[in-house]
């Protein structure tokens, strides 16, 4: 197949398929009064457990959107477990980052203050390492729980591959974007994209995804310029505007100028700095959309094609719609949000080209035996 992305509108009519090769059609059915009763249970069950519950209403809200998105009017089917999760949880928690923390107390404790500063000072640079690298195994590993979790029509999705090896790209590519102020960014994405689906099965049929590096993340670089200009212009205003509301303290000199920090200066710095930040993020959406369709073009199944036809208004809407439910349910009503953007994606998702089924069989592979707990220590460990 050829490794160009295809972008662009559809082509027309489909052909129905012939010799047992099938096409596709993606329909998502959830709805708001279908997701309330759990978000409200989940809710509650959170609250009385001191969160512990989190792992089995993540369970209920992903076999929820699982079983409401049906292919040719076949749902998905999730089949992980709350208690995989919590006992991944546990393990890396009790057997990792427990020895972690108690080692630095131990530090503090038992050094000098200088001398711990000093030690502290050295492992910076180790310890960032370490957690970028933490970071790219725990999204190898949550996708690959997710996948072996995920099956339709009694044929699950599998991923292998080598963790090691995303995990060192993430460190790689994590430095090139540092070296490059920002601007390898999408290539990173791209190029990280397209090692898990590399990997990625459908029972025994592998999808497949460009062989070839070059112009991956071609088409993006306009969207994220607007995204990196307008951060830095964001920062800039930000900067002017902290200086020109401390400079009247800057310059007192026992006058009528103010000697101290008053609260009306301390709201309109923070009222800067988040006026600064939503238009940065507004900035952003285009990078997001632009980078939502490349992702999807990149991704084929035999002579299956995927397209997501996102727009710019429509992606708007839902994150800032989900922005607002977060931040107004204090965080406990984001399965709503969740199940929008989930909605959203696969509204708008086209599946173009057929699959012999019957030539598709299961994969040995049944995935890993725990969840996803260095992803929940990371907080990466939710529903989508």
């Amino acid at each position: 197949m050829s490794d160009e992305l295809v972008e662009g509108p559809a082509p027309g009519p489909r052909v129905a398929a012939t010799d047992g090769r099938t096409g596709f059609t993606v329909l998502q059915s959830a709805k708001w009064r279908e997701i309330m009763p759990i978000t409200l249970l989940n809710a509650v069950l959170n609250i009385l457990t001191l969160s512990l519950w989190r792992f089995w209403g993540r369970t209920r809200v992903r076999r929820y959107l699982w079983s409401t998105t049906q292919i040719n009017g076949i749902p998905l089917e999730y089949t992980g477990t709350g208690f995989e999760l919590f006992r991944s949880f546990l393990f890396v928690m009790l057997g990792f980052f427990l020895p972690l923390y108690l080692g630095f107390f131990a530090g503090q404790l038992l050094l000098p203050p200088e001398e711990f500063m000093l030690y502290l000072g050295l492992a910076y640079l180790p310890v960032l390492f370490l957690f970028t690298w933490l970071l790219g195994a725990a999204t190898w590993i949550a996708r690959r729980y997710r996948f072996s979790r995920t099956s339709w029509r009694g044929i699950r999705f599998v991923q292998t591959g080598s963790m090691s090896q995303f995990a060192g790209a993430t460190i790689g590519y994590s430095l090139l974007s540092v070296i490059t102020l920002g601007w390898f960014e999408p290539v990173k994405e791209m190029r990280l994209t397209k090692m898990l689906w590399r990997y990625t099965w459908f029972g025994d049929t592998k999808f497949n995804v460009p062989a070839s590096n070059q112009n991956l993340a071609g088409s993006l670089f306009g969207p994220y310029a607007i995204y990196w200009f307008g951060g830095i212009i964001a920062y800039i205003v930000f900067a002017v505007v902290y200086v020109s509301l401390l400079m009247p303290l800057m310059q007192a000199e026992g006058g009528t100028a103010p000697a101290e920090i008053t609260l009306r200066m301390m709201f309109s710095i923070y009222f800067a700095a988040f006026v600064g930040m939503l238009v940065w993020g507004l900035l952003g959406l285009p990078y997001q959309v632009a980078l939502l369709r490349r992702k999807a073009a990149m991704v084929g199944l035999d002579d299956v094609r995927f397209r997501i036809h996102a727009g710019l208004l429509g992606y708007f809407w839902v994150v800032a719609g989900n922005t607002l439910i977060i931040v107004f349910s204090l965080g406990l009503a984001l399965p709503i949000a969740q199940m929008r953007m989930w909605r959203y994606i696969f509204s708008k998702m086209e599946v173009l080209g057929e699959l012999d089924l019957d030539a598709v069989h299961q994969n040995p592979n049944k995935g890993p035996g725990s969840g996803e707990g260095l992803a929940d220590a990371f907080d990466i460990g939710n529903v989508i």
